[in-house]
């Protein structure tokens, strides 16, 4: 093994990331013809995304330290290879069920790539080029859900949503066979990992971490605004092409809006935090922003022409998207310095809270037995409230903290 880990081509990671993540997006202008296809209702359809993010949540708790006990290597090839084979099942499925067991493994992929680039960079590169690699990986990130829609919106517009899964597949197979010769093993401290780790000491860390209302505090915060996005995603196929006939090009089209509103959102933080504001000032500002996004999507229905309506949505769920980007970010450094000697077990735990609300956000707005647009309109305001019922408890935790330092540690037993 060298002594020197090689890096992976920053290119490579950006691809990598950004086919992973397109396969939440990509299919969702397909949704309505997906549940006409099988015969199944929205609440159904909908399991393809709250399966999905239930993986995810889960795989997230573990495959980082999978990685650390067998190998970045071995651990994102044999997932993404997995995430490859799921992508053609899906293509060529014939129910439902199948659909979503292969979206499970799907989810499998997609978390470990996410993951576990991210511990190559931190194996391969000094702590100044790991944030300018970081940063780069965003672009992935925020390519996806810009593009994904509205290429996935063409294709179910001019054949079907089956060829959404296969144009991934044609951007999976070369790229699975560049990581294969670029991707070498970079954790060299695989034999220390595997001799010291026990998950007995993992769990326990995990249980103390939830243990704390500081922490569940934040994490409803960062849950329920990702709940609320997600419902969106879930309901807006049905919502906008089926109860406001739009059509589903430019049905994808709003995605584009949704992915600007979350970099002027980021944008936004950074100002903030650059004029040396508290998380907690920057959160409380989200959570704001939050609420003028349910007001609009509560006035929405009051409008009697449909392109008011619709533009009354469009915006809502644009600053909803906004406050996901000036409360997460914020949210993860509050909870990783809370826990100095185990911020990364409260950071998995925070991301596999924030896919469990996803997947809790899709399952509450497709099993209401309203219209597609009450149905949003509840969960919406449902779970803007739960994010400033968490916000309650965060800062009596702060006031009850004199110093202002809310910061513990787990010690190792």
């Amino acid at each position: 093994m060298p002594a020197t880990p090689q890096p992976v081509p920053t290119i490579l990671m950006v691809l990598l990331l950004f086919v992973t993540q397109a396969c939440t997006d990509i299919f969702l202008p397909g949704l309505p013809h997906i549940a006409e296809e099988f015969n199944s209702s929205i609440d159904v359809a909908s399991l393809t995304i709250s399966v999905y993010n239930y993986c995810q949540a889960a795989v997230v708790l573990f495959i980082g330290v999978v990685s650390d006990v067998r190998g970045r290597r071995p651990t994102i090839m044999l997932c993404f290879g997995l995430h490859i084979l799921a992508t053609i099942a899906i293509a060529l499925c014939s129910s439902m069920p199948v659909m979503i067991a292969m979206r499970a493994v799907q989810a499998l992929g997609s978390a470990a790539v996410y993951i576990v680039l991210r511990m190559i960079i931190k194996d391969t590169l000094d702590k100044k080029a790991q944030i300018h690699a970081t940063g780069l990986l965003v672009i992935g990130l925020v390519l996806s859900p810009i593009l994904a829609p509205v290429v996935g919106s063409w294709i179910v517009h001019w054949s079907n949503w089956r060829y959404c899964f296969w144009a991934l597949c044609v951007l999976d197979l070369p790229l699975f066979a560049w990581a294969w010769i670029a991707i070498g093993e970079t954790n060299l401290r695989r034999d220390h990992f595997k001799a010291t780790f026990s998950w007995a000491t993992h769990a326990r860390n995990y249980r103390e971490v939830v243990a704390d209302p500081y922490f569940r505090g934040m994490a409803l915060i960062v849950g329920a605004a990702f709940a609320a996005f997600y419902a969106f995603i879930s309901i807006s196929s049905f919502m906008f092409i089926h109860q406001f006939h739009m059509r589903e090009t430019t049905y994808g089209y709003v995605f584009i809006a949704l992915a600007l509103s979350y970099l002027a959102g980021n944008r936004l933080m950074s100002a903030l935090n650059a004029r040396t504001l508290a998380p907690q000032r920057i959160i409380a500002i989200g959570l704001w922003v939050s609420v003028a996004g349910a007001a609009c999507v509560l006035a929405g229905p009051w409008f009697a022409p449909a392109a008011l309506a619709l533009m009354a949505i469009v915006v809502g769920t644009c600053l909803l998207r906004l406050a996901t980007a000036l409360i997460i970010p914020p949210a993860q450094v509050e909870v990783t310095n809370h826990f100095p000697q185990h911020g990364a077990h409260a950071l998995g735990l925070l991301t596999c809270t924030q896919y469990c609300f996803a997947a809790i956000g899709t399952m509450v707005v497709s099993n209401l037995w309203f219209s597609p647009s009450m149905n949003f309109l509840v969960s919406t305001v449902l779970f803007v409230a739960l994010s400033a019922l968490g916000y309650g408890v965060v800062a009596r935790r702060a006031a009850l903290t004199p110093t202002g330092d809310t910061s513990r540690t787990i010690h190792r037993p």
